[in-house]
């Protein structure tokens, strides 16, 4: 006999790729009606227009499909550099509102209150229309150690540029890891129970670990022919090292400080869900405060942080869309707007934006699962 749940999910199935299909010939019928090109050919034809920010090399000549893998990484650093900031932000306010001190409690509550109801894109237009904005020209940057500049161009940063040898310094970063990890796991082969070195009161492993990374990969890198380029000004304004422009330092500031109120009351959430009876624990331990919260108390929070967490992370990488609003290049500005005006396919450019908006959620979703489940495992 057929398993009649079966039969429904094939039933539906069979409605779903109806209706598809239905959508799909509706849309080529209209598009050869108004003679509209629905080809994917456009991809490789000449872009013929700059991008301000690039990773990669681009210009007017290189191809729409090129312009659109440099908006895509212009898009995926600024959400990567985004969750960094508001998650040590938002770990930093989470852990302020679980403080004994009275203070320090309440000017965390009192961020979360705050920023929490502006929205994010009032906070992004604040400080690149009031505060960047209003920052000295590149004649009158503001210096620090006459490496680092700010203007209201942009953050002028040094950057390491590296000699034919560059791929050494990726083999000693390699080298140095698996001889960190190689020492690690020889100690903790000697702890009772495979215990954490910590838990004997220091990690006598630590010294080695800095003077194993800071010797192989500083011996590399002179070796390479590394060398330190700082930005030079000149009568356009500074040249040379990394530059972070106005639009980018906005959304990274606006979207961290809004999405780490959330972040921040997760944090508090899952800390307040350990039972009194294990803080207890941890402090009759005699360990110092900040090891029984990274050994103890920070494992078990992690199982109530990080799928709450999931949901902020793809939130903040999907609010990165709202970067067109100050004309930042990533995918929606670069693609859906210039691309768009250009070729007038927005069918296709539209369907290839959202597949691929769709797919890094899904790998940002799926890591965190399975994180989750890593993690649920480790301190179950």
């Amino acid at each position: 006999m057929v398993n009649r749940d079966i039969v429904y999910q094939g039933v539906l199935l069979l409605v779903i790729a109806v209706a598809a299909y239905l959508i799909i010939a509706t849309t080529q019928e209209n598009l050869t009606r108004l003679g509209v090109d629905s080809g994917i050919d456009f991809l490789w034809k000449r872009a013929g227009f700059e991008i301000g920010q690039k990773l990669i090399p681009f210009d007017a000549n290189s191809t729409i499909a090129r312009a659109f893998v440099v908006a895509l990484l212009n898009t995926l650093m600024l959400a990567v550099v985004s969750i960094i900031c508001a998650s040590i932000l938002g770990l930093i306010i989470g852990l302020a509102r679980l403080s004994d001190n009275w203070l320090v409690s309440r000017l965390a509550t009192a961020y979360i209150e705050i920023f929490r109801n502006i929205p994010s894109l009032l906070q992004i237009f604040f400080w690149y229309f009031v505060v960047l904005r209003t920052l000295p020209r590149s004649s009158e940057s503001i210096e620090l150690f006459n490496c680092v500049f700010l203007n209201n161009r942009g953050l002028f940063l040094p950057a390491v540029s590296f000699g034919p040898g560059w791929v050494w310094v990726a083999g000693a970063l390699f080298v140095a890891w698996a001889m960190v990890y190689s020492l690690r796991r020889q100690q903790r082969a000697f702890m009772p129970g495979g215990a954490q070195p910590e838990a004997r009161g220091g990690n006598p492993v630590t010294s080695w670990n800095l003077l194993i990374l800071a010797g192989v990969v500083g011996a590399v890198v002179l070796l390479a022919g590394a060398q330190l380029q700082v930005a030079q000004e000149t009568r356009f304004g500074y040249r040379g090292g990394i530059v972070l422009m106005p639009e980018f330092l906005s959304l990274v500031v606006g979207l961290s400080m809004y999405n780490a109120t959330y972040i921040g009351e997760i944090v508090r959430s899952g800390f307040a869900s350990i039972p009194r009876g294990q803080v207890e624990a941890a402090a009759s331990l005699g360990l110092p405060r900040h090891l029984s919260v990274r050994l103890i108390l920070f494992p078990q929070a992690l199982r109530v942080i990080i799928p709450p967490l999931t949901t902020v992370y793809l939130n903040l990488f999907k609010s990165t869309s709202l970067a067109a609003a100050i004309a930042y290049p990533e995918v929606v500005s670069v693609f859906v707007g210039t691309v768009n005006n250009l070729v007038g396919q927005p069918v296709f450019i539209m369907a290839i934006t959202m597949a691929v908006y769709v797919f890094i959620s899904l790998c940002i979703s799926l890591f965190l699962n399975w994180y989750n489940r890593k993690i649920a495992l480790t301190v179950a």
